[in-house]
C-alpha cells in the first residue's frame, strides 16, 4: 500500500508575511526609481540653466565687442567729419563731394562699416534660405588670423557643400546656427595647432513621421591623429551642445575620425507647407 505524504500548506500568517515583504520590496524599488528620475530631472534642469546662462554671456560679450567697434569706427568717423564741417563749412559745402577725395574715402569707409554692422546684427538670408545664409556667413565672418574665412597662410580656406534648395527655416534657428558656427570656428582658430583644412556640409536625411532631419557637419582636419585628439580634448563644447539641444531644438554630436574632428548638428525640419 503506497504512502502519500501531503505537502504542508502555508498558513495564513506566513502568506501575510510574504505579501507584506513583496509589497515592501516593490515600494522600495518604486521609490528608488522615482528618486532616480527626480535626480535626473534636477541634473538636466541645472545643466540647461548653466548652458543658457553661458549662451547669454557669449551673446553679451559679442554685443560688447560690436559696441566697441561702433565706438572706434563709425562714431569716430562721423566725429571727424563733423569737426571738418565746423572748421570749414563754406569750403566743404561749396564744392561737390567728388572734389573731396578725403571725404569720399571717409564716406566709403563709413558705409562699409555700417553694412558690416548691419550684417552682423541681422545676417543676410535669414528668412530666405539656410544655404545662402551659410554662404554669406562664410564670406563675411572674421576670425582671429583668418580674414573673411579665406586667405589664411597654411589654411586652404573653408570648403562648402550646400544644397541648392532647402526647407524654410525659422529665422531664429538660422541665426542660432550661424552664431554657433562662429563660436565653434573662432574657438578652433584660437588653439595652438591650427587645422590644415576645414569644410561645412549641409544635407537632409529622412526622419520619423515623414519629417526630414537637417544635418550640418563641421569638419576640421589636422596634421596628425594625436593633434586632433588633443584639440578635441581642449575644446570645452558641452555648453554649446546643451544650448543647441534646448534652443534649436536638436542634437550636436562630436566625434573623431583619425586626424579629423567632426561636429554634427541635427534638427527636425518643419513640415513642408507646399506638400499635398
Amino acid at each position: 500500500m503506497a504512502l502519500f505524504q501531503l505537502e504542508k500548506r502555508p498558513t495564513a500568517t506566513e502568506l501575510s508575511s510574504h505579501y507584506f515583504a513583496l509589497a515592501s520590496l516593490s515600494s522600495f524599488v518604486i521609490s528608488v526609481l522615482l528618486i532616480s528620475v527626480l535626480v535626473g530631472l534636477a541634473v538636466f534642469h541645472w545643466q540647461t540653466q548653466q548652458a543658457l546662462r553661458w549662451w547669454f554671456e557669449q551673446q553679451h560679450q559679442w554685443l560688447c565687442r560690436e559696441a566697441e567697434q561702433v565706438r572706434n569706427g563709425p562714431l569716430q568717423e562721423t566725429f571727424v567729419m563733423r569737426r571738418q564741417l565746423e572748421m570749414n563749412p563754406n569750403e566743404t559745402l561749396g564744392k561737390p563731394l567728388s572734389q573731396h577725395p578725403t571725404w569720399m574715402a571717409q564716406v566709403t569707409q563709413l558705409n562699409g562699416q555700417l553694412v558690416r554692422l548691419s550684417d552682423e546684427l541681422s545676417p543676410p538670408y535669414l528668412e530666405t534660405s539656410l544655404p545662402l545664409a551659410i554662404q554669406a556667413w562664410a564670406q563675411e565672418a572674421e576670425l582671429p588670423g583668418m580674414p573673411g574665412m579665406l586667405g589664411m597662410p597654411g589654411v586652404p580656406g573653408l570648403m562648402l557643400c550646400l544644397p541648392n534648395c532647402w526647407h524654410p527655416e525659422p529665422p531664429a534657428r538660422v541665426s542660432l546656427i550661424l552664431s554657433m558656427l562662429t563660436y565653434l570656428m573662432r574657438l578652433s582658430m584660437e588653439t595652438a595647432d591650427l587645422p590644415t583644412a576645414m569644410s561645412l556640409a549641409l544635407s537632409q536625411q529622412a526622419g520619423w513621421g515623414g519629417r526630414g532631419v537637417g544635418v550640418l557637419e563641421v569638419r576640421l582636419d589636422y596634421a596628425t591623429t594625436a593633434i586632433a585628439a588633443a584639440v578635441g580634448r581642449s575644446l570645452n563644447l558641452q555648453p554649446l551642445i546643451r544650448t543647441f539641444q534646448v534652443l534649436a531644438p536638436g542634437r550636436c554630436i562630436q566625434r573623431q575620425r583619425q586626424q579629423r574632428l567632426i561636429w554634427q548638428f541635427r534638427w527636425r525640419l518643419l513640415p513642408d507647407s507646399s506638400a499635398p
